[in-house]
């Protein structure tokens, strides 16, 4: 017996939108392991690596705020 209704997650998941917020969120996660990386060797500032998470986090809610504001506002 198949089920009556089938749940696709992945093709919810895995759509262009999605892809490039992950790419963006990746990319600030880079930049900012790189810059604390290079001021830790470098000496020029003392970084602490607990909170090295927290500008892809801004760069997030930055999207979903966004997102949320223009869904809102959109004209049908």
């Amino acid at each position: 017996m198949k089920p009556k209704y089938k749940i696709d997650l992945v093709s919810k998941i895995n759509t262009t939108n999605n892809k490039i917020i992950m790419k963006t969120m990746m990319l600030c996660l880079f930049l900012s392991m790189s810059f604390a990386f290079v001021s830790d060797r470098t000496g020029w500032l003392e970084i602490d690596w607990k909170i090295i998470f927290i500008p892809a986090l801004l760069v997030l809610q930055i999207i979903i705020i966004g997102t949320a504001l223009k869904n809102r506002y959109k004209k049908h």
